[in-house]
């Protein structure tokens, strides 16, 4: 999928493919994240980007020659000469690793600075941690409220956060960095969350539901997000079968289908309504 076209320098990114139409729409947060940010700097008209979906069970034979590495892969075409979406080889400045990816794009991009307040990157550095071992609870873990109440003290700190700062987005009026590293982020733990454990995201959050009504609201978001399918299937192995409660299976089952492979795809883009 190529965004917009014109005299500036392309990138190419290499993202996981979504396993429910093999698509650019990867359920890979990390992968979804640098969609985001290359798309706001293609927006600007910074850069034309190309975004290559990658069969991570299968790769192609071109892309583990070249790149020797997971998605996301970043290749900046030097002199702007592609050809069918590649570059000679020795014009491309290839990189996988998310901090020369972060530096090198805020290097070559100048025009519209994505760089986040501090602050807002710790308020949002734990959430999506507190999230892995809730997920992961059996329903006669123990433990498995104090991991929820974890989780739910990181979606409040955020929450809060927003409400103090009274912006649009996280680092001001305009999204940046953090935003495109937290959206994708958010949007895992309410789809997983509620397909797993039945979880909602407080509406008393209202700050944090205002901000993630915002960011569904944003062409960035809308065009690089997930299925909602896709997002169950990425954690199905990390879940290991641990469903809460036959109940609340049952009752998402109907929701998606027992195979959510063969279920129309869907993507979550409104927040409810109280």
């Amino acid at each position: 999928s190529l965004f917009t076209m014109s005299d500036v320098p392309y990138v190419s990114l290499y993202v996981r493919r979504s396993e429910i139409d093999f698509s650019h729409r990867t359920p890979c947060p990390i992968c979804q994240r640098w969609f985001m940010v290359l798309y706001l700097k293609s927006e600007a008209k910074e850069l034309a980007l190309t975004v290559y979906p990658v069969n991570m069970k299968n790769p192609e034979q071109e892309f583990k020659k070249n790149f020797n590495s997971n998605p996301p892969v970043v290749v900046f075409n030097e002199g702007g000469g592609t050809q069918n979406g590649h570059s000679n080889k020795s014009e491309q400045v290839i990189l996988t690793d998310n901090r020369d990816i972060d530096a090198e794009i805020s290097k070559r991009f100048p025009v519209i600075n994505l760089s986040s307040l501090k602050e807002a990157e710790d308020v949002c550095s734990n959430v999506y941690i507190k999230f892995h071992p809730y997920l992961k609870s059996s329903p006669n873990d123990p433990l498995e409220q104090m991991k929820l109440k974890s989780l739910y003290s990181e979606l409040k700190r955020i929450n809060d956060y927003l409400s103090e700062m009274g912006t649009q987005f996280l680092s001001g009026d305009e999204m940046t960095n953090v935003d495109c590293d937290i959206m994708p982020k958010l949007q895992h733990i309410r789809i997983a969350g509620k397909y797993y454990k039945n979880l909602d995201i407080p509406l008393e959050l209202q700050s944090l539901w205002s901000y993630i009504e915002r960011c569904y609201q944003t062409k960035a978001f809308q065009e690089s997000c997930p299925y909602d399918q896709d997002i169950i299937l990425h954690y199905e192995a990390k879940v290991g079968g641990t469903s809460t409660g036959q109940q609340q299976q049952q009752q998402q089952k109907q929701t998606y289908g027992k195979c959510p492979t063969l279920q129309q795809p869907t993507t979550t883009l409104t927040v409810p309504t109280s």
